[in-house]
């Protein structure tokens, strides 16, 4: 049986993520198997471990099906698979369960067969995650890190050349007053709660949306503006930003990658 392939997205992530940073650009890699994706996972997951939880980037790894797009992010030293944390209700997301929700693959015998049908990732109990630190000392890890070079480097020209990549749907922008009536219907302060770790945002109706969460003083930190235009997706009116797009948008609640928003002032 022939793996799937995977188009992946390295974000504020160096090239062999062993750092992360505002100034790394993003990194498309091509023709990604399910056996290298588990690669990225474990040191995303190494890096993870390292970073603070002040941490101003938002390191993550995209990765893109055929029926589907996912982002696996680094939150508080560990990984999230982002929209999933409902389903766990607090469990950390295991690299396993990660992979298996994206690649639909148990996993595979010596003989590239599978173990087992596709979990149900409603059901599916994590397993504890493995411990990086011992991986990376293996020699598969050496190999593997050998070969996401040769595919960098491989790619590095044409990617120069490459339109940045989209995570959005085909959309058609709306005209400037249709805009501004949906900003001025949505504009407003919105929290996922009150408590340290939670996110806030602020959509203004000039279009400006500030994103950003509470330390343990309730102070915002990690500040992020993005701007927000009216589109027309599947002929539906939606407010999109560059990599994302506004959904669930009423009175009340704003859902923005995955993690709903609820209004506490307008």
């Amino acid at each position: 049986m022939t793996d799937p392939a995977y188009s992946v997205t390295l974000h504020h992530l160096a090239p062999d993520l062993k750092a992360a940073g505002l100034a790394y650009p993003d990194v498309v890699l091509a023709q990604v198997s399910p056996e290298v994706l588990r690669e990225l996972l474990y040191l995303l997951a190494e890096l993870s471990a390292e970073l603070s939880i002040y941490e101003p980037s938002t390191p993550e790894i995209r990765v893109k099906t055929e029926q589907n797009t996912f982002v696996v992010r680094t939150r508080y030293r560990r990984l999230c698979l982002v929209g999933w944390e409902s389903s766990l209700r607090g469990e950390e997301h295991s690299i396993k369960f990660i992979r298996t929700t994206i690649t639909g693959l148990d996993g595979y015998s010596k003989t590239g067969s599978k173990l087992g049908a596709t979990q149900s990732t409603q059901s599916a109990s994590p397993l504890p995650p493995p411990k990086p630190a011992k991986r990376g000392r293996s020699w598969l890890k050496l190999v593997m890190l050998g070969l996401l070079t040769l595919t960098i480097t491989g790619f590095t020209a044409w990617q120069l050349w490459r339109p940045k990549p989209s995570l959005l749907p085909a959309y058609t922008l709306l005209p400037q007053s249709a805009t501004q009536a949906l900003l001025t219907h949505s504009a407003g302060e919105y929290a996922t709660g009150h408590e340290a770790g939670d996110r806030r945002l602020s959509l203004d109706a000039t279009g400006t949306l500030r994103l950003g969460k509470l330390n343990t003083q309730h102070a915002l930190i990690e500040e992020e503006l993005k701007a927000v235009r009216g589109a027309t997706i599947n002929g539906r009116a939606v407010l999109i930003t560059t990599d994302a797009v506004l959904n669930g948008v009423s009175p009340d609640t704003i859902v923005l990658y995955g993690t709903t928003y609820y209004r506490t002032k307008r």
